[in-house]
Formats: C-alpha cells, sequence, structure tokens
C-alpha cells in the first residue's frame, strides 16, 4: 500500500509540472548545431585526364556563350542574286526562328558552310559529329510550291 501511495503522489507531483518537455526541442537542436561535427569524414573521388591527345568528357564541346546558328535541316533557300565571276549573294532561312542570313561562299551558317552558289541553287557543306557530307538547297518554282502546298 505504501507503494501504490508513493506512485500517486509521483503522478500527482508530475501532473501539476506541467506536460514534459519534447524531445526535440529548440534549445536542444541549438546545442547541436553549436556542436563540432566529430567523426563525419567527407570524401571526394577526383578525375584526373591525362593529356595524350585524350580529351576530357566532362568539358563541352561547344564553348561557353557560343551561339551555334541554326541546325542545316531547319534551313529554306529564299532567293538568290547570282552575280557570276563579281560574287553572288543567297538568303536562306531559318525556320525553326524566322532569323533570315544573307551568305556568300564561304560563308557559315550554323552547321553548314557555303561551297558554292549556282543561279537555281547553294551547295553547301555541312558537318554533324565529325562526318562532313554535301548538301544542295533549290529555290522552288511557283508550280512546286503549288503542287506541294
Amino acid at each position: 500500500m505504501a507503494n501504490a501511495a508513493v506512485f500517486l503522489v509521483t503522478a500527482l507531483v508530475s501532473l501539476a509540472a506541467g506536460p514534459t518537455p519534447e524531445p526535440y526541442a529548440v534549445q536542444d537542436t541549438a546545442t547541436a548545431r553549436q556542436a563540432p561535427d566529430q567523426g563525419a569524414v567527407y570524401r571526394r573521388e577526383k578525375f584526373v585526364y591525362p593529356s595524350d591527345n585524350r580529351r576530357n568528357p566532362f568539358v563541352s564541346l561547344i564553348g561557353p556563350d557560343v551561339d551555334t546558328g541554326p541546325i542545316f535541316d531547319d534551313l529554306d533557300l529564299m532567293g538568290i542574286i547570282f552575280g557570276g565571276s563579281v560574287g553572288s549573294v543567297a538568303t536562306v532561312i531559318d525556320r525553326a526562328t524566322d532569323k533570315r542570313y544573307r551568305v556568300r561562299r564561304g560563308d557559315v551558317v550554323g552547321n553548314a558552310r557555303v561551297v558554292e552558289i549556282r543561279p537555281d541553287a547553294v551547295v553547301f557543306q555541312v558537318t554533324e559529329f565529325g562526318v562532313t557530307r554535301s548538301e544542295t538547297l533549290r529555290i522552288r518554282r511557283g508550280e512546286e510550291e503549288e503542287e506541294q502546298g
């Protein structure tokens, strides 16, 4: 009976004292933040690439802030001013951005270089992924546009 009385008195005292603090109180968190990390080891793996003509695969192939221009497949030939030996000028348009480019022989537009300008076509040398191919853009005649449109 004495044990029951001690238990009852202990229960009443704990109720009168108020609720018990939570285990994750702000005070505990602040103390944990101030304590230095002991036993925490940060390890980082470092990659080093030898300079025997191999490139680092984590370095971009294109430099930063470089406008690469349009992709050849998005270009359409709008018109040609054929000047013969004086020099010819062609106008191509990028369908993706509606931007127009005036090009001469030797000019580069995106991944294509102008090789030759003919009275009705422009020959480009297109380089993609290290492979170069020759492509020709022709001016559409009125009849061809009506058939296709």
